[in-house]
Order: C-alpha cells, then structure tokens, then sequence
C-alpha cells in the first residue's frame, strides 16, 4: 500500500511538471508572434485629417495587440481623428471618422470645406412626395408675394439656388437609411449650401414658401433663369 501511495504521488508530480511545461511553451509562443499594427508617430488632436507623416507601423507582441487597432496605412490615412491620440498609441478604429463615405453620422463632416448646412421644413408637394434622398441634387425656388415702391402687390417666383446636394432628410445622412418612395414621409431636408446662400434662404423661408425641385445627377449646368411674375404667366 505504501509503494502506491508513493507511486500515485510521483505521477502527480511529473504530470504537474508536464502541465506546467506545456503551458510554460505556449507562453513563449505567444510572446515570440508579433503583429503589424498602426500607431500615432506623433500627438494627433481632435478634427485632424491624418496623413502619412503622422503614422507609423509597429511590431507588437499579440499579447499587447488592441482589440480594433488598424493594420494598414490605408485604413488611417485621410481619416479624421475624432479624438485625442497620443504618440505611440495604437490606432483603433472607433478613434477615426470616415468623411469620405459619409457613413459616421456626424454631418459637420459631411460639409465641403467653405460650405454650410441648413435644413428647411417641406411637405408632400415642396419636398417631391418623399422621393428625395441624401446625395440626391435640387434646385431651390422661392415663391413669394412683393410689391416695390409704385407698383401693385405681385406674386413671383425666384430661382434661388441650383444644384444644391441634399446632406440628410430628417435626421438620415445615408442614401440607404431611408426607404423613400414607398409611403415614407419626412418634414425636412438639410441642404449643403454657400453662406451667402444660406442667408438668402433664410429668408426666403421667413417672407415667402420654398420648393424643391429634383435634378438628374448626370446634369451639372446651370440656367441662371431670370424671376417669374404672375403678370410673365398671364401675358404667355
């Protein structure tokens, strides 16, 4: 009895060792993989458009390997840091915003540089039945009644703006998070717009009514077309 005691503690011991080992190698394993990641070579601020100087490619242990972290320059460069990132970081993913595919959801970043974001209030008639979607391009015309110094009270039309691209309709900036054309309704769209654009749509909205009116996206010339008068309308 003795002698098993003694044999049954051995085989404990050298399977203890064995276990030990074997996990003692798998360790050595993981250590000695290394992985390409993308890290800041520098301070990178909030807002910052990333270029190639401000990148770096590290060879990091899988063990020190972040979950989400960029593995190629092209997943960095011309993304825009959303957040601080320090010198050496590694660079994940939910740190960058895309303004390229406009897919991030924050419209600021979907503004042209020199271009401004204004959102006027349509209904079935003004905004094309709900058929229109981000992306898409109008033109924008004003109808208004006037009357100038001397003359009678006159309804016209004005051709605010052309080829405006709509940035979102309500709240959607994606072209595919909005089923339009089948029964879908929205109050709004916001409009990408020049300042001074934006200053005479303003109030346009406050003296008259706006509509919208659709273009083909293949058509990039503009009329410059002259205001229309109800008197224009009757004289035809």
């Amino acid at each position: 009895m003795k002698k098993v005691k003694v044999f049954a503690l051995l085989s404990a011991v050298v399977t203890a060792l064995l276990i030990f080992f074997f996990l003692n190698s798998l360790s050595s394993m993981n250590d000695d993989e290394k992985m390409k990641v993308m890290t800041a070579a520098m301070d990178i601020p909030p807002n910052v458009t990333i270029t190639e100087d401000m990148i770096t490619a590290a060879e990091l242990p899988l063990t020190a390997v972040i979950s989400g972290v960029m593995t190629e320059p092209d997943q960095v460069i011309g993304k825009v840091a959303k957040s601080d990132i320090l010198a050496g970081e590694q660079i994940l993913g939910g740190k960058l915003i895309s303004v390229a595919d406009n897919t991030n959801g924050t419209l600021a970043y979907a503004l042209e540089p020199g271009m401004r974001a204004i959102t006027i209030a349509v209904d079935v008639t003004t905004g094309l039945s709900g058929m229109l979607k981000p992306q898409d391009r109008i033109d924008l015309i004003g109808e208004f009644e006037y009357q100038s110094a001397g003359k009678p009270l006159d309804s016209y039309s004005n051709l605010l703006a052309e080829n405006i691209k709509i940035l979102a309709v309500d709240n959607v900036l994606s072209a595919q998070g909005k089923a339009n054309g089948e029964g879908s309704a929205y109050v709004t769209i916001t409009l990408e717009v020049t300042p001074k654009q934006a200053m005479e749509i303003s109030l346009a909205v406050y003296k008259g009514q706006l509509r919208a009116v659709l273009r083909s996206p293949l058509d990039e010339e503009t009329t410059g077309l002259p205001n229309i008068t109800l008197d224009n309308i009757m004289a035809n």
